[in-house]
């Protein structure tokens, strides 16, 4: 201890040595030539992003396109829109032309073929569709034209039916988007955009975006939300036969549509009610009801109807499905003023029927759809709203109407929907649809 004591006494009397380094500067032309590569390499990185954002920027080409065809049906049995021959014959042709281009090296793509209509002309028939294409911004329009036009005239020759297409007689017309849409929009069961989150449930689910459930409407009672509905005509709405049960009057009852009820898309009023004549209170068969508008409402991006399916048409058991509302987050609790979704389940009458879910009340009129495990459900506020299923051309069709349910999201208590096919043609009688 003393001698460290000691040598600190040393320490504290010697000077203290500080070492300096010397400053080297830069010479200014160093500088300057530094600062002059520095703003090459900028210019150059600059330039080779602006370059590569432009040369594999996409534009959109929106063409209408008529195809004539002959084929072994007769054009009553494929003239109906939304028919299963319909969907059917639109989606071998819209097939045969995404393989021909998919065939042919294409500096751009194919992003959609759509089958609009069908037509009888000079004895035969023509498929009306519309094509959607994405091709480089750099690409001269005129090229494109002619691309579009060589392989819809001559690789179309190489495709195998039936039908047996015509490529011969292929016309095409440039249209712009605004014609698109007109045309995508009086089409039954098109989304402008497809959601591809899962939500386990609309309790604490997903939020839907403008556009994606189109046909979806309010039903409100003196301006408070009642019910669901959906829109199937410019003119009419399929709810519940339940929400018509107390409130009757169609002059105390309006409808609006978009995905807010406060602010709405739109808002109109009701012309007349009619409920399902085999409907009868507290039973649950039959709970269906037609709501006429008092004004045709006009098709847009945000507001157009959903695809009616055939009588015969069958939904398989397991088909993934979305049910939308606006009604609440958990048993018993409020409304939503936003439109929620939920992806569900087909559940099988038969399971649907066992003792330990709903022991055997489920009938022909009902299907149900949700999970066994819970979780995923409709709740108070979405009766009378869609549940639906997408075809393999992306268009979607009406499967059930909300009913009831045993709580909302109870394990073995899935959600129980009035079944369309099996009201199908109640529904084509009153409205013609």
């Amino acid at each position: 201890m003393r001698k460290q004591v000691e040598l600190d006494a040393v320490s504290a009397t010697r000077p203290a040595v500080v070492k300096t380094r010397k400053r080297t500067c830069l010479e200014p032309w160093v500088i300057g030539l530094i600062t002059f590569v520095s703003l090459i390499v900028l210019a150059v990185c600059i330039g080779l992003t602006v370059h590569y954002v432009r040369y594999n920027q996409r534009k959109t080409y929106n063409f209408y396109s008529t195809l004539p065809f002959t084929s072994d049906k007769l054009y009553a049995e494929f003239g109906r829109e939304a028919s299963k021959n319909f969907t059917e014959m639109s989606h071998r042709i819209e097939s045969m032309v995404k393989n021909a281009f998919s065939r042919f090296p294409l500096q751009g793509e194919l992003v959609k073929s759509h089958i609009i209509k069908f037509s009888q002309e000079n004895h035969g028939v023509v498929a009306h569709m519309l094509l959607i294409f994405r091709f480089r911004s750099t690409e001269d329009p005129e090229n494109v034209n002619k691309i579009i036009e060589y392989i819809l005239h001559e690789k179309l020759h190489n495709v195998e039916g039936p039908p047996e297409v015509h490529p011969d007689s292929v016309k095409i017309k440039k249209i712009n988007r605004t014609e698109t849409d007109k045309y995508l929009n009086n089409c039954c069961g098109t989304r402008r955009s497809k959601s591809t989150k899962e939500s386990l449930r609309i309790v604490g689910g997903t939020q839907v975006e403008e556009g994606e459930w189109p046909w979806q409407a309010s039903l409100q009672w003196d301006g408070a939300h009642r019910c669901g509905a959906t829109l199937i005509s410019n003119t009419w709405l399929v709810s519940a036969a339940h929400c018509f049960r107390t409130y009757k009057d169609p002059t105390r009852w309006t409808a609006s549509f978009g995905v807010t009820i406060k602010p709405s898309k739109m808002k109109t009023g009701l012309r007349r009610i009619i409920v399902h004549e085999k409907y009868k209170y507290p039973s649950h068969d039959y709970d269906i009801s037609l709501a006429e508008l008092a004004r045709p409402v006009p098709y847009t991006n945000e507001i157009h109807r959903v695809c009616l399916p055939d009588a015969t048409h069958e939904f398989p058991p397991g088909e993934e499905m979305f049910v939308t509302g606006f009604g609440a987050l958990q048993n018993d609790g409020y409304g939503q003023n936003h439109l929620w979704q939920v992806q569900v389940e087909l559940i099988d009458s038969k399971t649907c029927n066992q003792p330990q879910v709903y022991n055997g009340v489920i009938t022909p009129t009902m299907l149900c759809a949700g999970s066994l495990k819970g979780k995923r459900d409709a709740c108070q506020g979405d009766s009378g709203g869609p549940l639906v299923s997408s075809d393999a051309r992306d268009v979607w069709y009406l499967a059930g109407i909300v009913s009831w349910g045993d709580e909302c999201g109870q394990p073995n208590k899935p959600g129980v929907y009035t079944r369309v096919t099996a009201v199908r043609d109640w529904i084509a009688n009153h409205t013609g649809i």
